[in-house]
């Protein structure tokens, strides 16, 4: 049995190449890793432009009245020179005329007819967006290796790169084991459960970047197991089996790992929930061997699989972790193990324990925003105490 930070050295030190990289358009783009550098085909902005709905003047007419000889709305062209005596109606984001080198609000003039104004604030701002002043073309815009969210999709529009080079999602197989397993769609009659596992694991695996596929459920005979896992593996990048990584008469995990020619890394780690964790890679692909306890699995998911899938998307294995205040008192018997217990984020960011059973209490993760950590050779947590705390 080794140390959760043992097993994340582990996975971090196997070798990963870049992922293979592809083209997709800008409507795809959200959530994908970019693959290179980005530049700015133009200035940002690419011309003066006014900052505020006002008059285009001549500083030096600022006290002065002034003729008002042309209205500027967002993307038109100026069609007239401001010179001395003249200003022009413009409107926020719309080009700057010649001649002009400030833009007075429209809050700080007075109309004296319907051609003249006044400016009544003489310390209004020059409210003019130069060209180039918040990015000269050329200039890197956007670095690779980021995680592309809306705001980067405005930039790349902006620059005009409408089908950006992403890394391509590593695709994930998940495998269900056990005699006792029926398909979410069947009512099961007891002693069988249903298939809860899988359909988590999927859901977790795409939202962490990969395509994850419902492999189905095998039963508890290791000939089949080697034959799905197998099938599972030429089919993907990695592969997730749930079930038959514990030591029971028909655990079949480690059987077929072996058969499979696989190099296993570590079978057991000192956690709670999700003591029996198999890691192996056969060449490139990692193989994964999870509790079939659907809790289990999902703790042993964010504290595993994730880092490595993320690494295969282009981002770092590592994610952030917080130290949040508990807002009750947490207690436990023994304590050889780091423990992870649901927990929801308050407004005051303070980590308030759910209620929680224990291992097999799925619906206890519902409302958990975080798994928070109980360290190792402690006994009580008391309110207050300052915890790690992992989003999920």
């Amino acid at each position: 049995m080794i140390k959760l930070e043992e097993a994340l050295k582990i996975l971090d030190m196997l070798p990963a190449g870049k992922p293979s990289a592809e083209r997709v358009p800008l409507e795809d783009a959200t959530g994908r890793v970019l693959a290179e550098d980005v530049f700015a085909d133009t200035d940002f902005p690419s011309f003066d432009k006014s900052a505020m709905d006002g008059y285009a003047i001549r500083s030096d007419d600022i006290d002065k009245e002034l003729k008002v000889i042309e209205f500027i709305p967002a993307g038109k062209k100026p069609g007239k020179e401001i010179t001395t005596g003249c200003c022009s109606r413009i409107m926020t984001g719309a080009m700057v005329p010649a001649g002009a080198d400030m833009v007075v609000r429209q809050e700080d003039v007075v109309t004296k007819d319907e051609s003249t104004i006044a400016v009544v604030n003489k310390n209004s701002k020059g409210n003019i967006l130069f060209r180039g002043e918040d990015v000269k073309s050329g200039a890197l815009l956007l670095e690779a290796g980021i995680e592309i969210g809306p705001a980067h999709i405005g930039l790349l529009a902006s620059a005009g790169n409408v089908s950006p080079l992403v890394y391509a999602k590593p695709v994930v197989r998940v495998l269900s084991s056990g005699d006792e397993l029926v398909p979410p769609s069947e009512k099961p009659l007891p002693p069988g459960i249903r298939n809860s596992n899988s359909a988590q694991l999927v859901a977790l695996a795409n939202r962490a970047g990969a395509v994850a596929v419902d492999a189905g459920i095998v039963a508890d005979d290791p000939d089949a197991i080697f034959q799905k896992v197998q099938d599972a593996l030429t089919a993907s990048d990695l592969v997730i089996m749930t079930g038959g990584a514990s030591v029971g008469d028909l655990d079949f995990t480690g059987q077929v790992f072996n058969r499979l020619g696989a190099r296993l890394h570590f079978e057991k780690l000192a956690i709670q929930p999700g003591k029996p964790a198999l890691f192996a890679n056969v060449e490139n692909k990692c193989l994964f061997g999870l509790s079939g306890n659907p809790v289990s699995s999902l703790v042993q998911f964010h504290l595993l699989v994730r880092p490595v899938l993320r690494r295969m998307t282009g981002l770092p294995g590592t994610e952030k972790r917080f130290k949040l205040p508990l807002t009750a008192d947490r207690k436990r018997k023994r304590a050889e193990r780091l423990l992870f217990f649901p927990v929801r984020i308050t407004e005051n960011m303070q980590a308030e324990p759910l209620e929680y059973h224990g291992s097999a209490h799925l619906h206890a993760y519902h409302k958990a925003d975080a798994l928070a950590e109980f360290p190792i050779g402690m006994n009580v947590l008391n309110e207050g105490t300052y915890v790690n705390v992992r989003p999920i």
